[in-house]
């Protein structure tokens, strides 16, 4: 038996994700390790019938929204999926599970994992316990670095998770905290072609700015002017965008960048509080 085990440990795999048979095993329809490559697959909700739940809401002043609660109070969430960049967070090997730190969240991250099994997407792992995670404040910047946004939806313990799930493929992670009146990091900062990136200058931290023109990253102002969520846009390709067009004037600053953009109507998704970028989640990116 002794010999048998010696001859059996000859084939041991010391590191699955350096291994080719982890390409063997999963496949190659699936991956992404920058934010700006061509997208090969991506995962988007068309509402359904979830909509006429608005009829149960009311209006709260507060909040200046009409808010749908169950019968303990507490906030429901009537777009199950909507914003789908929110429920994982993809690199080259796989997918992480968030897991929500608001009630009206809860229940996504179960049919989150129902979804990328049904697709043959590898779960590399998941945010757990105390730990907090929304994709809208992960950005993967290139194969070996990505950026997360601190807020009150992401906190430090999911954090400190996520550094060590994405350290396993030697991927570092850059921590930025938002501002207090910002959720999510793609509020103010998007990749938009190989070496430039969109940022909401005025907010973000002179530090983090100063670290992408080392990086080689042109910088491109969105303009304070134009109306939130101008700049929640999506690369579909390197320097090809699709864009709010509300934004006029960051679309000006865009295009004399030398980015395509696309102007798409979002004044629905708008309403609910989030733009492009939130409501798409790249599953295959083209590497670059």
């Amino acid at each position: 038996m002794a010999t048998l085990q010696m001859y059996m440990d000859k084939s041991r795999i010391e590191n699955t994700f350096e291994s080719s048979v982890y390409q063997e095993v999963w496949g190659e329809s699936f991956g992404v390790d920058n934010s700006v490559g061509k997208i090969k697959k991506i995962l988007v909700h068309c509402p359904g019938e979830e909509l006429l739940q608005l009829e149960g809401g009311r209006y709260e002043e507060e909040a200046d929204a009409r808010i749908l609660t169950d019968e303990k109070g507490r906030i429901r969430n009537y777009f199950n999926l909507t914003f789908t960049r929110d429920i994982a967070l993809l690199t080259s090997k796989g997918v992480i599970l968030n897991r929500f730190a608001m009630y009206f969240h809860q229940g996504e991250t179960k049919l989150a994992q129902k979804f990328f099994t049904s697709q043959g997407i590898p779960i590399i792992g998941a945010i757990q316990g105390s730990g907090t995670m929304e994709g809208g404040s992960f950005s993967m910047l290139d194969r070996h670095t990505a950026i997360v946004g601190r807020s009150v939806r992401v906190n430090d313990e999911g954090i400190e998770q996520l550094r060590r799930l994405l350290s396993y493929q030697d991927i570092e992670l850059i921590v930025l905290d938002m501002p207090a009146y910002y959720i999510h990091l793609d509020e103010a900062f998007v990749p938009v072609d190989k070496n430039k990136v969109l940022c909401s200058t005025f907010i973000l931290p002179f530090w983090f700015l100063k670290m992408l023109k080392e990086k080689g990253y042109e910088i491109i102002e969105a303009d304070r002017d134009d109306p939130m969520l101008t700049n929640n846009c999506l690369a579909i390709a390197p320097g090809k965008v699709l864009f709010p067009e509300i934004g006029v004037r960051t679309r000006k600053n865009l295009e004399k960048a030398g980015v395509e953009v696309l102007p798409v109507d979002v004044s629905e998704i708008n309403k609910l509080g989030g733009g492009i970028h939130c409501a798409t989640l790249p599953l295959w990116r083209e590497s670059i």
